[in-house]
């Protein structure tokens, strides 16, 4: 017998508020019973506001202008604008109907376009210049937003004349219609292959039952819960390489048109600003700066990975030749590489992810995941009863200070996939923090969402705990979800995430980390048939043992991903996207592309804003891993440290430099020795 939510609140103390009259909303600007036309509506009201403050702006006399009626004003009207569209745009990931769905796609496509108009308006560009021109003392927080106003201008090309200004700004407005087109494209993904019950041999029980039969056949479809497990477990090497096969080439009839032309605007947009790439665009924004230093950082990484990938491989291989003997190919393709990385954990460690589930039930892992960071950060998290939601699985969760008072901020929950939900793990804004006219704080709305396992008739939803698996995603996702939540940042351009693109993984990574403490395992783990049984310790020690095993193919497999990203975006022109990725994959990650598939096509990260920026996960790993050696030294559980890091690093957000939080936070330069010792490559701890 398993017990869900009441397990939860007993074991974080919550205390469960009486439902009220009315379902309760976080923010007056989220209703989730909004309609399509509604969402249609909200929209261009939100842009008629924006459009008359800043229209205020425009006509000021510059003798009367001073930093709030100028740069403030229009940030304020950004926030604005930002606080009454984000909750309608964000149902585009999360909406049960399809047209609300849609609607909230063009409703992020209309904000994403308006904040593209707002700095390519000339009349505005004149007013922050003649403001800056005073030269004003500002500093703090006022004085960065003065300086990215007037970047964000240039960026757009209002330095340039205005058939070149124009040119740019018209590839920036279909590279918007493309993102948001090649992501519906991939969301939309309905493709599965049929299966005989030989077919799904090594498979288990509990995953075999829950999919729909067609005939004497079984569905499996390509997305993420039902993908994975088949993957790592199928022994049939056929219906792996058939569903692998399905997966590689997602939306490529209707994506790679999408991709090629979003390469050439990007190139041609930056090419007008006079960036030599678009990578070179991207990352003057950037804690990395340059290209150049991005390529010394992935060539440095992968010449120590290298070595311990071959090795690894080698290792694979073996494997692979006891199950097909002759028959081998002697390669690890991409249909084969979770399988035998599963296998190797199984028959040398015996590491049997089916059987550690057992331990990790989802509610159990919220709560014991809830119950740590409220420790570590000094924080209260409550449920929230009555609360109005989009969808029945959805939760709401209160933050308030570990001693009580107002509430800081709140969090959704939604984890279990259905249909048209967005596919993957992430964290969303919904509203962001920011100092009210009043003085008040705007408390921050973020979102959990997540494709885990559902509950069956015989088992609980049931987490996989591992690198880059269910129990560390979740801690992942919550790192991000804690530093959208507990920003003071004074606008919200700085709020939160709102920093360097290749920092914002770094807080997130670093909390992986607890999710491989003893401690800490004990509070996230226990059998769903009996909850007092813990992860028994000979088990604990070889998941411990095991966790960088294959980590060089795996680390390679990041560095191959970043280094594809850095040539389709620094390449001049890029004839041939897939033949590319095809010759980087191999060369890199060691691993052939899949023949006669199109991976590109669903490469969504180069979609959602990591364009030029994929490299970011494994740079902003290097600092993860340093700021957690503090940790590491002063006690993972160590509410002090943690509430210095709260206050050091989460809640400025991006209003002061990035690098600056970190060195204050280390009372030191940074390095990469953590890093290193984290993926096995450097000197054991205190040697």
């Amino acid at each position: 017998m398993f017990r869900g939510l009441l397990i939860t609140a007993a074991v974080l103390g919550l205390a469960k508020p009486g439902t009220a009259a009315e379902p309760f909303s976080p923010s007056r600007h989220l209703d989730w019973t909004v309609t399509a036309g509604r969402i249609k509506d909200d929209c261009a009201s939100a842009k008629a506001r924006g459009d008359s403050a800043l229209h205020a702006v425009s006509v000021l006399d510059s003798s009367a202008q001073s930093f709030a009626n100028t740069p403030g004003a229009i940030e304020a009207a950004l926030d604005d604008f930002s606080d009454s569209t984000s909750g309608d745009a964000f149902l585009k990931d999360v909406a049960v109907s399809s047209s609300v769905r849609q609607a909230a796609r063009d409703c992020q496509t209309l904000s994403d376009k308006y904040t593209l108009e707002v700095f390519n308006r000339e009349d505005l560009y004149k007013a922050v210049k003649a403001y800056a021109d005073k030269g004003e003392k500002l500093d703090g927080e006022d004085k960065k937003l003065l300086q990215k106003e007037l970047l964000d201008f240039k960026r757009n090309g209002l330095a340039l004349p205005e058939e070149e200004r124009y040119a740019v700004k018209k590839a920036k407005d279909r590279l918007i219609e493309i993102s948001q087109a090649f992501m519906k494209n991939v969301e939309e993904v309905r493709d599965f292959a049929l299966f005989t019950r030989a077919e799904l041999d090594g498979l288990p029980d509990d995953y075999i039952g829950r999919l729909e039969r067609v005939g004497d056949r079984y569905k499996v479809t390509v997305d993420y819960p039902d993908f994975f497990p088949f993957m790592e477990n199928a022994r049939d090497p056929g219906a792996r390489r058939r569903l692998e096969s399905l997966f590689d080439n997602r939306a490529a009839k209707e994506n790679l048109p999408l991709f090629s032309e979003a390469l050439r605007l990007r190139a041609e947009a930056a090419g007008r600003l006079g960036y030599p790439s678009h990578a070179a665009y991207v990352l003057d924004d950037r804690m990395a700066k340059t290209p150049e230093k991005v390529e010394e950082f992935l060539d440095r990484l992968r010449s120590k990975l290298k070595p311990l990938g071959r090795a690894e491989l080698k290792v694979l291989l073996e494997l692979k030749k006891q199950d097909e003997g002759a028959k081998s190919d002697g390669v690890i393709n991409v249909w084969d590489w979770r399988y035998y990385d599963n296998q190797l954990k199984k028959r040398r460690y015996q590491i049997d992810q089916e059987a550690i589930k057992e331990y990790f039930p989802l509610e159990t892992v919220v709560s014991g995941m809830l119950g740590v960071y409220q420790r570590l950060l000094g924080l209260k998290f409550r449920e929230v009863a009555g609360a109005s939601v989009w969808h029945p699985d959805v939760k709401l969760y209160e933050i308030t200070d570990a001693a009580g008072g107002e509430p800081l901020a709140y969090f959704y929950m939604d984890l279990f996939p259905r249909e048209g939900k967005y596919k993957h793990a992430a964290s969303f804004n919904i509203i962001n923090g920011r100092l009210n006219p009043d003085g008040s704080y705007q408390k921050p709305v973020a979102a959990i969402v997540a494709n885990f396992p559902k509950s069956t008739s015989r088992t609980p939803s049931l987490l996989k705990h591992g690198s880059h698996q269910d129990v560390e995603t979740i801690f992942h996702e919550f790192g991000h979800i804690m530093h959208q939540t507990l920003t003071r940042a004074r606008y919200e351009r700085f709020s939160g995430a709102n920093v360097a693109w290749d920092f914002v993984e770094a807080p997130s990574q670093m909390l992986e980390n607890w999710v491989w403490d003893p401690e800490v395992l004990a509070s996230l783990s226990g059998s769903y048939k009996d909850p007092a049984k813990k992860l028994p310790d000979e088990l604990l020690k070889k998941m411990i043992a095991v966790r960088n095993v294959d980590t060089g193919l795996v680390q390679l497999r990041q560095a191959f991903f970043s280094e594809v990203d850095m040539l389709y975006h620094t390449e001049r022109e890029v004839k041939d996207p897939t033949a590319l990725y095809a010759r980087l994959m191999r060369r890199i990650s060691l691993i052939p592309m899949n023949p006669g598939t199109n991976p590109e096509a669903s490469f969504g990260h180069l979609f959602d804003g990591y364009d030029a920026g994929y490299y970011g996960y494994l740079w902003s790993k290097v600092y993860a891993q340093d700021m957690f050696s503090r940790f590491e030294a002063e006690g993972l559980l160590n509410g002090a440290i943690g509430r210095q890091y709260r206050d050091e690093v989460l809640a400025p957000g991006g209003s002061q430099d990035e690098m600056g939080l970190v060195r204050k936070f280390l009372g030191r330069e940074p390095n990469e020795e953590a890093f290193l010792r984290s993926i096995g490559l450097g000197r054991a701890k205190g040697t």
